[in-house]
């Protein structure tokens, strides 16, 4: 007998949803049978359970989204000017920084949007140690690279604000500190 108990709706909804998309047909046998298949997927590769706080705030998440976009606008129109324009190659640089935040899902957040923003490939994060090793397009100089570890930070911060219970206990580095030594607030 198949354990329903175990099998977890929401993956199976978003693979009967695929599963359409994939034939192109919205019927109901279509449904029916992405229904049962991913059920079956399920069942015997059941999913690990991920437990995971987040606190979404409507209005951080907005203003993530935003300028993440924004972001992402203005640095294809810079790539792509940096590409198309006579002149020498671009100069780039291989960077590790560290980002504040200790949970995995927000660290992977933070990095696929920079990855997502053309001028900068992340090569490693170390979810351990919050280590981001990342190449930089057009970065000649230690200032131009601080310019942009902050606003990887910022990135971070938006990414915080946005998603985490308690962004300040991450963002406050007084309050970072006193957790790293175990105190109270």
């Amino acid at each position: 007998m198949i354990r329903l108990q175990r099998v977890q709706w929401v993956p199976a909804l978003w693979l009967t949803v695929v599963w359409v998309l994939l034939w192109g047909n919205l019927t109901a046998a279509n449904v029916l049978a992405g229904l049962v298949l991913s059920v079956i997927v399920l069942v015997v590769f059941p999913l690990p359970s991920l437990v995971v706080r987040v606190t979404v705030r409507p209005v951080a998440l907005t203003v993530l989204l935003v300028r993440f976009l924004a972001d992402l606008a203005l640095a294809s129109m810079q790539v792509a000017w940096l590409a198309l324009r006579p002149g020498p190659g671009v100069p780039g640089i291989v960077v590790d920084m560290h980002l504040r935040s200790r949970n995995e899902l927000f660290q992977t957040i933070t990095a696929e949007m920079v990855a997502l923003v053309p001028g900068s490939i992340v090569i490693d994060l170390e979810p351990g140690t919050g280590t981001l090793t990342l190449h930089l397009f057009n970065v000649s100089t230690r200032r131009e690279a601080e310019q942009h570890r902050h606003r990887i930070l910022a990135q971070e911060a938006r990414v915080l604000r946005a998603l985490d219970p308690d962004p300040e206990a991450v963002l406050d580095p007084r309050r970072r500190r006193q957790a790293e030594l175990g105190g109270a607030p």
